[in-house]
């Protein structure tokens, strides 16, 4: 009876492995309101269970063009719902880069995480910009600014990363300054993406 069911057991995996379908897959990771292009995806063949929502295969050519909602990761299984076609910043917003030592940062940062931005009383370890202010008068008049990670790059020979960061328009300029002054750092508020 034991060797009967573990027949039927292979047999039914055996069928039900020829029951895939082609669908869209990121073939590098694509940031958070990144325009996509051909080169970011791809087609795999594999078996979607019920209640499992993919991009079909033969739609690829219909995702290229709109804009990531959500930070994808290479291998991902593409879905409508991670698709938009707002642009990246919106209105009201702003994209700032901001250079980074990694212990001014959580390990691990990623593209659609919520951050707060800290504004500290003095460099954490970079080379401020010439003619940048460092007052502390200065810094403790700024409140801290809440954002969404954009982007991370690096990090680059000296271990430094590149945070692209979405923050309210009002506040771009105050980021933007201190974090040239190397007087930032990032809390993160919530996992995404």
């Amino acid at each position: 009876m034991l060797l009967l069911l573990a027949v039927a057991t292979n047999v039914y995996l055996f069928r039900s492995s020829g029951d895939r379908v082609s669908v869209v897959r990121l073939s590098r990771d694509v940031a958070v309101g990144h325009k996509i292009t051909q080169a970011d995806l791809d087609r795999a063949k594999v078996a979607v269970p019920p209640g499992v929502t993919v991009v079909p295969g033969h739609q690829l050519e219909q995702v290229v063009g709109r804009r990531a909602a959500v930070g994808l990761r290479k291998g991902t299984l593409l879905a409508a719902s991670q698709l938009t076609t707002q642009q990246s910043p919106p209105d009201g917003r702003a994209l700032v880069a901001v250079p980074m030592k990694a212990g001014a940062m959580p390990p691990g940062l990623a593209p659609g995480w919520s951050v707060r931005v800290v504004f500290t009383f003095g460099n954490q370890g970079q080379e401020p910009v010439a003619g940048a202010p460092q007052g502390r008068a200065q810094t403790t008049a700024l409140r801290d600014v809440a954002a969404v990670v954009d982007d991370v790059e690096g990090p680059d020979a000296e271990g430094a990363m590149t945070v692209s960061l979405v923050v309210p328009e009002a506040d771009s300029s105050a980021v933007a300054r201190q974090a040239a002054a190397g007087m930032v750092v990032l809390v993160v508020t919530e996992r995404r993406g």
